[in-house]
């Protein structure tokens, strides 16, 4: 089965139970888990609770976008985990009724066996759903320090490799490479501001001084992601400007030269074509030093050419 229900009382720790029959009524805890249900269960979490039916469709068949919804009765939030392989994201959705704890994913959370460790080892009678919600989405948050930091260390290494001349193919690859992730990691972390900034406004699920000081700490940890992410975005377009430019530069050195080139021989061209021409009443070819006279012409004609396009500063 992977519907997983806990509970915990003023008295015990965090027990598990196979239904919630067997729920004692002191209870002042209790921990439902989704894990990748199952048809008949999902039928459970429709049937069992009275959740809008609009955000338990959401749930069960879709992604949705990080959120923070306030109901008579309840609170939903969903939002984001990214694994460290950028091959998508994964989606948590809680619902919070009656310090009920109820937690729905498809995809497996490391952090949920973490927290749940952390509640069994700091056992305390006055736990809140809102303290573990508030745990769970402090673990996830810290999840993105990972890849935001691989993220920046590869930046600083893409700055060393431009000193070092590394290869611009090579170099603007890698630049793409880390702009995708960081696209990627954008479109989670951006939400995720969204929803802790939602949830510091509101009074319902922040219900003591502890809660709103925790709320904090994991804003302050979301404004450093985003400032990181952020700087490494300018750096990542700031290499690839420099990359751009220079290439740029270097094709106009190329092309000047090979102008260069062309209109140096643009002349000696047209003699060759002009004595190339096979008609026989051409007197200079009969001439003598006729051939020599031409080699000498061409000759001052380059250099003429090279010694004017150097006193025009060409190149």
């Amino acid at each position: 089965m992977s519907v997983t229900i806990k509970y915990q009382t003023s008295k015990e720790s965090l027990s598990q139970v196979n239904h919630f029959k067997e729920i004692p009524e002191s209870a002042t805890f209790i921990w439902c888990d989704f894990n990748n249900p199952s048809d008949e269960e999902n039928e459970m979490l429709q049937s069992y609770f009275n959740f809008n039916q609009l955000e338990i469709d959401d749930t069960i068949n879709g992604t949705p976008r990080a959120k923070y919804k306030i109901y008579n009765t309840y609170q939903y939030i969903a939002f984001h985990s990214v694994d460290s392989q950028y091959t998508g994201d994964k989606v948590l959705n809680l619902y919070n009724k009656d310090n009920m704890l109820i937690t729905y994913h498809h995809k497996h959370f490391e952090v949920l066996q973490e927290v749940e460790q952390y509640i069994s080892s700091h056992y305390e009678s006055d736990l809140d759903a809102s303290d573990v919600i508030l745990y769970i989405l402090d673990k996830v948050v810290d999840t993105y320090f990972e890849l935001i930091y691989d993220i920046e260390n590869k930046v600083y290494e893409l700055e060393d490799r431009e000193t070092h001349g590394s290869s611009t193919k090579e170099i603007m690859d890698d630049v793409f490479k880390i702009r995708s992730k960081i696209i990627k990691l954008k479109r989670i972390i951006y939400p995720m501001r969204e929803l802790v900034d939602n949830m510091k406004e509101s009074s319902q699920l922040l219900v003591d001084d502890k809660n709103h000081m925790y709320i904090q700490h994991i804003d302050d940890h979301m404004i450093k992601q985003e400032n990181i992410i952020n700087l490494s975005q300018e750096m990542t377009e700031e290499i690839r400007d420099n990359y751009s430019s220079y290439s740029y530069y270097k094709m106009n050195s190329i092309m000047q030269i090979l102008t260069l080139v062309s209109v140096v021989f643009l002349p000696l061209t047209l003699i060759t074509g002009i004595y190339g021409m096979n008609f026989s009443n051409i007197a200079e070819l009969q001439w003598h030093y006729g051939y020599y006279i031409v080699l000498v012409i061409m000759l001052a004609i380059s250099i003429g050419s090279i010694f004017y396009f150097k006193k025009e500063k060409w190149f």
